[in-house]
């Protein structure tokens, strides 16, 4: 029987959202690779719960306190010292952790990086981390040349992926007017550009959804989202339900998903979106064109071009065939590209290779 190679993976959120979404989507499927994962969150959610359902080791520093939860991401450093002689391999997830990386390896750790986000600076720290790790990992071609130039003992692109069910699961009918946007509530992500677009339809059936969490940071935009949903007189068709616990349960009701942000390396909830057989609209960005085929899964729209994202909308939610046709073929090319199955050898090799270093 293959000898299991123990990985302990540190994740700064357990809340829904692209970066533990992914860890999770392979810490499900580790030991088929022979891997046995440990994992350490920042705080307790809803990652941790689905982890350990799965009979995963999973440790937390508590539950998430206001304020406090941002330190949880350094002091669980500290916790790193339970596992010296446990595991073999820290494989840690975002540019957050970067001291954490430093960290790791001072203890005698292997390391891989796994980064996902696009900084618009990378300063010294991070810089620091990246070299130092033994793999650095990019989550798409996107993020693996936005730090090209960032020098690394060694570097990999590892492309996000999930698991698929054998056929999309929504159906598209006619009265289904239903736009949905998942991802934290902030300036970046880019919801009161979708809030005016969605204000410019004309079918007064049409509803818009927003799922996500809102940092104390972002309070005054979501203040001012709503403010602006009033004065447009929109009360009653524009909802912000908050994080949801199921992402799939709110895509299974959604005709379409958008996605405004303005930066994004990869975009994991129109990935999401399109396993389920859902059209999507996004920013015409790099890290959107991995995702998005553009008049194919859905549409691609010039940044901040409110008419083109509203006729777009238009143009599907008035036609539950196309949004059919799309969903279908969005599903059969997210299947293609991203399901899990490849993306295990990948790790595998990775830690492998990690290992005899």
């Amino acid at each position: 029987m293959p000898q299991m190679t123990r990985v302990l993976y540190l994740l700064h959120d357990s809340r829904r959202s692209g970066v533990p979404a992914v860890a999770a989507n392979f810490i499900k499927s580790a030991r088929t690779i022979d891997v046995e994962p440990y994992v350490l969150f920042a705080y307790d959610g809803i990652y941790a719960e689905e982890l350990r359902a799965e009979g995963v080791r999973v440790a937390t520093m508590g539950r998430r306190i206001p304020f406090v939860w941002r330190l949880n991401r350094f002091l669980m450093n500290f916790r790193l010292l339970k596992y010296r002689g446990l595991v073999t391999v820290v494989h840690i997830h975002s540019i957050k952790l970067a001291w954490s990386v430093l960290i790791a390896k001072a203890m005698g750790f292997k390391v891989v990086y796994h980064l996902h986000e696009l900084p618009r600076n990378v300063g010294w720290l991070l810089r620091k981390a990246i070299a130092v790790a033994d793999r650095a990992v990019f989550c798409s071609e996107s993020c693996a040349t936005h730090f090209a130039a960032v020098p690394a003992c060694s570097r990999q692109t590892v492309v996000n992926a999930m698991r698929f069910a054998d056929h999309p699961p929504v159906r598209h009918e006619q009265d289904n007017h239903r736009v949905v946007m998942i991802g934290s509530i902030n300036r970046n992500k880019g919801q009161d550009l979708l809030l005016k677009a969605f204000s410019l339809l004309r079918d007064d059936s049409a509803e818009l959804w927003f799922y996500g969490t809102t940092g104390l940071s972002a309070h005054k935009y979501v203040h001012d989202l709503k403010r602006y949903v009033e004065e447009q007189g929109l009360a009653g068709r524009v909802h912000f339900p908050g994080a949801t616990a199921d992402v799939f349960a709110a895509l299974g009701q959604a005709a379409v998903v958008v996605h405004t942000s303005w930066t994004e390396s990869f975009g994991m909830a129109l990935v999401e979106a399109q396993s389920c057989g859902v059209p999507v609209i996004a920013h015409d960005l790099e890290g959107m064109r991995e995702v998005v085929s553009d008049g194919v899964s859905g549409y691609l729209v010039e940044p901040g071009n409110l008419q083109q994202l509203a006729s777009r909308l238009e143009q599907l939610l008035a036609d539950p065939g196309l949004r059919a046709r799309m969903g279908k073929a969005g599903y059969d090319l997210m299947r293609q590209r991203f399901g899990m199955e490849a993306r295990l050898r990948e790790y595998g090799e990775l830690y492998r290779e990690v290992c005899q270093q």
